[in-house]
């Protein structure tokens, strides 16, 4: 039987997983969704069928659940679809003082930031190495590249991303397997009116649309950029994180997020 190839993305039922699924059918391709909302993931498919010719697929798991990540591997198995591109975009985060964060809570965040990018990542190497030109996107943030006080465990799932991205990126180098880490800055999504910080209005210069994040992610896939941080200002933060004295830059990103 002949195997179609997919791009398989998790979290997509909204914000940026939703954006990248219809700049994917937009470059021809064919999309598996995953998400835990089957209502929204039917309107989804439906949204993208009428628009483009993609054929889209979707599963619906709680990717919290145990081995969620083996359960998908499975069923795309089963189905024969052939994930040629995964990205790893289902992502979880807590803002406020450490101690006073439920732990359960943190305990889901390192679990969906962290535990289920590696566990996705190591099931679908193999499948990913079946077929030519294959690519991992996972999606960090500019969190990422500095200590943020207030989004402490957040931003260090993130680093995680960001280290791990880069070390299989050169584990893979000779497998034909392009690894990237996305790393978006304050997007207009839902994220942080769930956590209760109004970054649309702290950051109103710097806020960017989940498309343009998209656009930017799929642009800089294609061209196999290790690190991809879309936005002008975006890609300042990142850099004076490097060249800025940490002291100084944990003081300042400390001031401006504390509750």
């Amino acid at each position: 039987m002949l195997r179609m190839n997919y791009t398989l993305i998790t979290g997509a039922t909204g914000g940026i997983g939703a954006a990248l699924a219809m700049q994917c059918a937009r470059e021809g391709n064919n999309l598996i969704l995953v998400g835990r909302d089957e209502s929204k993931l039917a309107e989804l498919q439906t949204e993208i069928t009428d628009k483009h010719q993609s054929d889209v697929r979707y599963i619906v798991v709680d990717l919290l659940s145990p081995d969620a990540a083996g359960f998908v591997y499975k069923q795309c198995r089963k189905e024969n679809w052939s994930v040629r591109v995964l990205i790893n975009n289902a992502g979880h985060g807590q803002w406020g003082a450490f101690e006073q964060l439920p732990i359960d809570d943190m305990r889901e965040m390192m679990q969906l930031n962290q535990q289920l990018v590696a566990e996705l990542c190591h099931y679908f190497i193999p499948m990913l190495k079946e077929v030519p030109f294959a690519h991992i996107l996972n999606v960090a943030s500019t969190a990422a590249f500095q200590p943020t006080p207030y989004f402490s465990v957040y931003a260090a799932s993130k680093s995680f991303v960001l280290v791990f991205s880069r070390s299989l990126r050169y584990e893979l180098r000779d497998d034909n397997i392009n690894v990237s880490c996305l790393c978006p800055g304050p997007t207009d999504t839902p994220f942080f009116d769930k956590i209760g910080f109004d970054m649309l209005n702290y950051a109103k210069g710097a806020v960017m649309k989940p498309q343009e994040v998209a656009e930017e992610a799929i642009r800089g896939l294609v061209q196999k950029k290790a690190v991809i941080i879309p936005g002008f200002s975006n890609q300042v933060g990142a850099r004076m994180s490097r060249y800025f004295p940490r002291n100084w830059m944990v003081r300042l990103i400390g001031k401006f997020f504390q509750p």
